[in-house]
């Protein structure tokens, strides 16, 4: 069988599944993984059973214990987490340097130039699949492919544990058969418009125009290609806590006014903040420098808690608006402004599935825990719903009322 050589490595519910390999009393049973003791609590992980029983990622743990009656919850233990992931890392860089974190408990290979050591990709791959259960106790889905996304889709596929190579000449075709939210890149937003189109297989949507496909979303060709399995996306071996994403501003003329600054830093950093979000990451930093008419620059950044990350333009465009009034240090006009988020982390669930006090950091003056809660909530919603309109009509489709004071000729630098 000829193979590709890229290897995708899936732990299903990692979490769910740490827990029982510590407390073997929890296994065969429904239960969850969660917070209980903050408000509006859901649901982190599960076990196998509870899915089965209608539970899912992100349901709040109320409705979740309402549905089962006899549903046991776990406490999440970050640490075992932690010491897991980092496991699979070692096993995984045993076999190539080419190792991509895609989230927790998931991880990308290239084993391309390693046929003298470890024999062919599929001898590989199978030789990782038993040094990860030996190093963990956990046995993963292990899927070979030729490209990112027949891998990762064949992992889904043979879940929740095995192996499954993929010739190249037989991808294209067992892809084709599955049912289109096994696409990557197609998440909770965009599976209903699918559906509502009659998409429901991979192979409906890989059989589209570029036109078509366009129609459907701003992603839609990108998303026909890889239901194609047209995928040259390489194994990215860089940590995503050392990318970035950056953006600038030329002023015409210069500018002298701190409000105008902080609100065109606040608008490129939602810009910014709707590409990192498609991509599945939060920013832990958020940096602004300004570059004054002499040539002399300055940067100030803003970081989130411990454990924390800027994921919503509320707190993008929050972090960046201060960052660039601390680096306003001089009265004299500004020639360029420069946004970068960084310290990129996993996103985790979709924007209408976070947890509130992983993603925002605790606010003097407000003691009902309900209503920091219902706040949160309020804008996770509307971010979602913001991310579908950019993503079908643009950035400019929607803006702060806030953009028209900076018309031209409105308010000038």
């Amino acid at each position: 069988m000829t193979s590709g050589t890229i290897i995708h490595v899936n732990v299903i519910g990692l979490m769910a599944a740490v827990e029982e390999a510590v407390d073997h009393g929890v296994r065969g049973r429904p239960f969850i993984v969660a917070r209980p003791d903050i408000p509006r609590a859901i649901v982190l992980d599960l076990s196998p059973e509870a899915y089965r029983e209608g539970i899912r990622r992100g349901m709040l743990v109320q409705t979740a214990c309402a549905r089962v009656r006899a549903l046991k919850i776990v406490q999440p233990h970050p640490e075992r987490y932690e010491k897991v992931d980092q496991a699979l890392l070692k096993a995984a860089f045993r076999f190539t340097p080419l190792v991509e974190r895609a989230g927790r408990g998931h991880l990308f290979l290239d084993v391309n130039g390693t046929r003298r050591l470890f024999g062919t990709p599929e001898d590989a791959a199978r030789r990782l699949l038993g040094e990860i259960a030996d190093q963990t106790g956990l046995v993963p889905t292990v899927a070979l492919a030729s490209t990112k996304t027949a891998a990762k889709v064949a992992s889904r596929v043979f879940r929740p544990f095995g192996f499954a190579p993929l010739s190249v000449n037989d991808e294209r075709e067992l892809v084709a058969r599955q049912p289109v939210e096994l696409l990557p890149g197609v998440g909770v937003k965009l599976l209903p418009r699918l559906i509502a189109l009659e998409i429901g297989e991979i192979g409906t949507l890989a059989s589209l125009s570029m036109e078509e496909a366009q129609a459907i979303s701003a992603r839609g060709p990108e998303l026909v290609l890889r239901a194609q399995c047209i995928d040259d996306s390489p194994v990215n071996p860089e940590p995503p806590s050392r990318r970035m994403l950056a953006g600038e501003t030329v002023f015409e003329p210069d500018c002298a006014d701190p409000d105008f600054l902080a609100w065109r830093a606040a608008e490129m950093a939602s810009e910014l903040g709707f590409r990192m979000r498609k991509e599945g990451f939060g920013a832990h930093v958020v940096t602004a420098k300004l570059v004054y008419t002499d040539g002399s620059a300055v940067s100030r950044s803003v970081r989130a808690g411990q454990g924390a990350s800027f994921v919503a333009d509320v707190q993008l465009s929050e972090a960046a608006e201060r960052a660039v009034r601390q680096a306003w240090e001089r009265r004299v006009r500004v020639r360029k402004l420069q946004i970068e988020l960084g310290g990129f982390e996993p996103e985790g669930p979709e924007l209408d599935l976070f947890e509130p006090s992983t993603f925002f950091k605790a606010e003097p003056g407000i003691d009902s825990a309900g209503l920091r809660s219902r706040r949160i909530a309020m804008h996770m919603r509307l971010q979602s719903a913001l991310d579908r309109v950019h993503d079908k009509y643009g950035q400019s489709s929607i803006v702060p009322a806030k953009a028209f004071l900076y018309k031209e000729g409105s308010l000038v630098c």
